[in-house]
């Protein structure tokens, strides 16, 4: 019982995987500069991408004259800590094949809601019966996985 606790955890954290993917990808656009959305992204922690940025982004990148943008361009990288910090606590209980799985069916079984309802401004795909099959699948061959 304790293991699929875990795993509800980890297919839960993987829930923001697709936000991040989405806010990520328009910060970059709205800024022109896909490292410096990144660096914004991740600003709290990495000094890599800091290094990255100035590296291959000739001087320092300004911000586009005229530019208001939403707030949740800004959001990506929480939504990093999240998952990465929840895929470290629960992989030496329960092992990397029950996370991974577990963060697979939680990213599509989200995607597919953001899909439905079109959450940010993806397109539309509204839920179908082969998509709900598809996930219900998922799910079983999650539970599958994590049988001893």
């Amino acid at each position: 019982m304790r293991e699929l606790l875990l795993m509800l955890v980890a297919s839960m954290a993987a829930f923001v995987i697709p936000f991040q993917a989405i806010v990520n990808g328009r910060l970059g656009i709205a800024l022109n500069n896909p490292l410096f959305a990144a660096f914004f992204s991740f600003l709290g922690g990495t000094v890599a991408l800091i290094i990255l940025l100035l590296v291959t982004t000739p001087g320092i990148p300004s911000w586009p004259q005229n530019s208001v943008l939403p707030w949740y361009y800004f959001i990506g990288g929480l939504f990093g800590v999240v998952f990465v910090t929840t895929v470290l606590v629960v992989t030496p209980k329960i092992g990397p094949a029950n996370v991974l799985a577990a963060t697979v069916v939680g990213q599509l079984f989200m995607a597919i809601i953001i899909d439905h309802f079109g959450i940010l401004g993806v397109p539309v795909i509204p839920v179908s019966l082969p998509r709900i099959l598809g996930c219900l699948m998922l799910l079983g061959g999650l539970l599958l996985i994590q049988t001893r």
